[in-house]
């Protein structure tokens, strides 16, 4: 909880929020923003968008960011485990040493992005519409990475 609060205080801070409009993470609209070194498992967000936004060592335990949309984010070693990401835009972003361990993610948008050192264990990855991307997985037992619709596309694993 304080974690959140803390966070709630730099989002008011650079959104100009007062104190009375202060939003929830649901159907907010997030930019230039850098987020670090916290803990935000459980983290609800539906229906919000995130732009030019960074996530640096960040756990999003059981997360979930259904119709979201993230634009032009960086997302390095963030903890997605068991995060529920269904029907989210992922828009030129990159992802480096992410785990995705037990998400999901379906019906996703995914826009020139570029996945780096990622783990896919036991997720499942389908029905997304990909294009322009790039996933270098280190880790992909026993995930279901199928039904999607790709164009230019590339996939290597490790």
């Amino acid at each position: 909880m304080e974690d959140r609060f803390n966070l709630y205080s730099i989002i008011k801070e650079k959104n100009n929020y007062t104190s009375d409009d202060l939003p929830n993470f649901n159907e907010i609209d997030i930019k230039n923003l850098i987020i670090s070194d916290i803990n935000l498992d459980d983290l609800i967000s539906v229906k919000s968008e995130y732009r030019n936004t960074e996530f640096n060592h960040i756990s999003l335990y059981s997360a979930y960011f259904v119709q979201t949309s993230f634009k032009e984010c960086t997302f390095q070693n963030v903890d997605f485990t068991k995060s529920n990401l269904n029907n989210t835009v992922f828009e030129s972003c990159s992802f480096i040493s992410c785990s995705f361990a037990s998400a999901e993610i379906m019906g996703a948008n995914i826009t020139n992005c570029n996945f780096k050192k990622c783990k896919f264990t036991d997720i499942i990855f389908s029905d997304n519409k990909i294009s322009n991307t790039q996933f270098e997985i280190t880790d992909k037992f026993f995930s279901s990475i199928d039904n999607n619709i790709e164009e230019n596309v590339v996939w290597i694993f490790d």
